[in-house]
């Protein structure tokens, strides 16, 4: 009797599929490339099964049938910028880039207020510096697709590719309010996500530009240099970072505290999920200032939530981006893959911060021009950073470093 009713349950399932097939091949004979039945059936179930909130099969095969892609279908069904349909290239594209090393034009990409898709910071001697790309540049096009309404998942799929290939960009230049349009030479992108150096006496300074798998080797490696050469209170600059992998700020984040919470995770059950700290040998025991801005997001607002919900250290600067969802990549079979929301998280004190933002312990704000200049991103220009010496006052007031003797 068992194995009947599974019989009976498989067959009813195979009749559905079967009818779906027929009405989504019906309504839209020709399916886009890379885009099969099969593809299809996968993306659908994988919605229907792991997607944060609830969603209708009829409500998604109706949007496929109307919009006649898989990018539009989730888009119409979920209304969730961050769940879409990657390419078998695009993929393969994003698995490289969270390696650490990619084929790209070497710029770190954000969006404003406005979700302009905007250069954050040009690498030195990047295709993309070389191109004369530089901070608050705001892309226009990108590979001949409209950039405004883009994620910036989005628009590094398109700005990234094989070395030696060539991407073409129109951007427009606040600053002398003029557009401009460049076809930039791809290239191998090997660059650390993390530089740091001693900015005075006792006081050390890195930034994380991204959490790639990389991210917490290259910190720790860090972190020992600045640990040689003095460091007694250290300034951990996450401004404009996008963030990237949940695990890279979890290793991270289990280097200043050995126990408790990093964060917490809601799936669709609504069950609350901890994910602790990992066993480390060496905990951080100096005094830590975290500087945050409205481009800090996703995995930025982990790490500086937990220093902040956990008083591991001092948050400074201005309310984070606010992305507090999870996204899980599902490869599929025919080569490309899903990245689909499956969990909300909230920061280690429990709170929710998707499209609210971590609050700083104390808000500092840059000036407009300061903003529009990407000034922190300057080495050049640290004494105009307020920000960054708001940091190192808080720092030298925990540390009580002593001032040098005149001679």
């Amino acid at each position: 009797m068992v194995k009947y009713r599974k019989w009976v349950v498989a067959l009813i399932v195979l009749v559905i599929i079967g009818g779906i097939i027929g009405f989504v091949k019906g309504v839209n004979a020709e399916l886009p490339p890379d885009e099969d039945l099969i593809t299809l059936l996968q993306v659908t179930t994988l919605v229907k099964t792991q997607y944060v909130d609830p969603v209708s099969f009829l409500d998604l095969f109706d949007n496929y049938a109307e919009a006649g892609t898989l990018n539009a279908m989730l888009e119409n069904t979920l209304n969730d910028k961050y769940s879409y349909y990657m390419t078998p290239n695009q993929y393969k594209e994003m698995q490289i880039q969270t390696k650490g090393a990619y084929g790209g034009i070497g710029v770190v990409i954000g969006l404003t207020d406005e979700n302009k898709v905007v250069v954050v910071d040009p690498f030195p001697s990047s295709p993309g510096y070389l191109a004369g790309l530089r901070p608050g540049d705001e892309f226009i096009t990108i590979a001949g697709k409209e950039a405004n309404g883009m994620t910036t998942e989005e628009a590094a799929n398109l700005l990234r590719g094989e070395p030696d290939t060539v991407v073409k960009v129109k951007l427009y230049r606040p600053k002398t309010e003029k557009e401009y349009e460049v076809e930039i030479v791809r290239k191998t992108i090997d660059l650390p996500t993390v530089t740091g150096e001693m900015l005075e006496k006792g006081i050390g300074y890195t930034r994380i530009a991204s959490f790639s798998k990389r991210t917490p080797e290259e910190l720790g490696q860090k972190l020992s240099e600045l640990e040689k050469e003095g460091l007694q209170g250290l300034i951990l600059d996450l401004r404009y970072n996008p963030g990237g992998l949940l695990d890279a700020a979890v290793d991270i984040a289990s280097m200043f505290s050995s126990s408790g919470p990093v964060l917490f995770v809601e799936g669709r059950s609504g069950v609350r999920q901890e994910i602790p700290v990992l066993k480390n040998e060496k905990i951080i025991n100096y005094p830590v200032v975290c500087l945050v801005n409205n481009m800090s997001a996703s995995a930025s607002e982990i790490l500086s939530g937990f220093l902040k919900d956990r008083s591991l250290g001092t948050v400074i600067g201005q309310q984070t981006f606010g992305k507090g969802l999870v996204q899980t990549i599902y490869p599929l079979f025919g080569g490309g893959a899903l990245s689909l929301t499956t969990q909300r998280y909230l920061t280690a004190g429990g709170i929710a911060i998707h499209e609210k933002g971590v609050t700083p312990d104390i808000v500092e704000l840059l000036s407009e021009e300061a903003e529009k200049e990407f000034l922190p991103l300057n080495p050049d220009k640290r004494s105009e950073d307020n920000q960054l010496q708001r940091a190192i006052k808080e720092l030298k007031r925990m540390i009580n470093v002593p001032k040098d003797n005149a001679a």
